[in-house]
């Protein structure tokens, strides 16, 4: 996929979740063992501040589970998941 196809797929799907009453973002800073994770709405609505999961196949499922609860309790349908990347430490999330 080309650079103009991926940003043309980016800005499609950022029309999609602007405003939306549907989508749960999350936002990850990652970091060599332990990563933070943020989640809220669309519309700027705090959800979780702060989930603190380990870079391995029990953090990734705590992770998960999390982001799982909180549209469940929202009435979600759709999660984005975005991240910092830090060196290679994302690699194993990604």
């Amino acid at each position: 996929m080309d650079d103009i196809a991926r940003f043309e797929m980016f800005c499609k799907l950022r029309a999609e979740i602007r405003g939306s009453d549907n989508h749960l973002i999350v936002g990850i800073d990652i970091a060599k063992d332990k990563h933070h994770a943020f989640f809220g709405t669309a519309k700027g609505q705090s959800l979780w501040r702060r989930l603190i999961f380990t870079n391995d196949l029990t953090g990734f499922n705590r992770l998960i589970e999390q982001a799982n609860t909180l549209m469940t309790q929202h009435n979600l349908t759709s999660a984005v998941f975005g991240m910092e990347p830090t060196s290679n430490y994302h690699k194993p999330l990604v």
